[in-house]
């Protein structure tokens, strides 16, 4: 199992540098194949954090944020045309499920904002969800947009401090007295705040799920 994972940091290795020697057009290939990658449910962080290391806390996050949404549109679209019409039907024989997904509808931005904030539910899998209910497309994307920012600024700014490729898939930073100054300084207020927002939000969202069904 070792050897896997040596050799998976390896060759990633090798794609970063050969993405970064791209330039531009390196630019363009990552954020094709973090849409294509988080379609099929590779972990988003992962590759947010890859971004920071590549391209640094500003162009990673210049980056990251606009394939964060075509992807999770990409990933709403297929699963509007294709389970929609399943979640419909479930919806017609089952109370309980039809109020929650009248609550999405009329609580949409409201809710996606908050679970893309709270980080609820994985990127992928909550983009799938959310094209099966009712909320509308334009209030999926602007609330995906700006739900996701401040995470996606966190782990580009981690990928940022990393050392080398292996620090940022085992999920370790960079351990320089700079680097933990700006890590305890600046990201422990931030973490703190998300944690907090976190919390409001799930009390939120659960609030909202609850209402009676609009009549």
């Amino acid at each position: 199992m070792g050897k896997v994972i040596e050799m998976a940091v390896h060759n990633i290795a090798q794609w970063v540098e050969i993405i970064r020697a791209l330039g531009t057009v390196g630019i363009a290939l990552y954020a094709a194949i973090f849409v294509v990658a988080t379609l099929a449910f590779v972990p988003a962080s992962i590759l947010t954090a890859l971004a920071g290391f590549v391209y640094g806390p500003m162009w990673g996050t210049l980056l990251i944020s606009p394939a964060g949404v075509l992807s999770a549109i990409a990933a709403f679209s297929i699963s509007r045309s294709f389970l929609r019409p399943w979640v419909t039907r479930r919806t017609e024989s089952s109370p309980r499920s039809a109020a929650v997904d009248k609550a999405i509808q009329s609580g949409g931005f409201r809710i996606v904002f908050l679970l893309r904030l709270a980080s609820i539910v994985p990127f992928a899998p909550l983009s799938y969800a959310l094209g099966a209910s009712r909320i509308a497309r334009t209030d999926f994307m602007l609330a995906t947009w700006i739900g996701l920012l401040p995470g996606t600024f966190l782990y580009v700014y981690l990928g940022s401090l990393a050392v080398d490729v292996t620090h940022i898939i085992s999920g370790e930073v960079a351990t320089s007295r700079t680097a933990q100054i700006m890590t305890w300084s600046g990201l422990a207020v931030a973490l703190l705040a998300l944690l907090t927002i976190a919390r409001y939000a799930r009390s939120a969202i659960n609030q909202a799920l609850h209402q009676p069904p609009l009549k």
